[in-house]
């Protein structure tokens, strides 16, 4: 149980950092101008990594060790 709440916090975090720089990168903007378009992108990224978190713990448990190992 606690493996899989931590790969929920952790895909969340990853996905809430991730989504928002692939999304200014591909569109060179963000769907709302400003700080408001930023949140609203990240919430989305955190959503969707929460989710993945959840269905698949055992991927971000290794990706989370990955981190570190280095």
């Amino acid at each position: 149980m606690i493996k899989r709440f931590l790969a929920v916090i952790f895909g969340a975090v990853l996905f809430a950092i991730i989504v928002p720089i692939g999304y200014y990168l591909t569109f060179d903007q963000f769907p709302i101008d400003g700080f408001k378009g930023i949140i609203l992108v990240a919430g989305g990224g955190m959503a969707l990594g929460a989710v993945l978190g959840a269905m698949f713990p055992r991927v971000f448990g290794y990706i989370f060790e990955m981190f570190f190992d280095l």
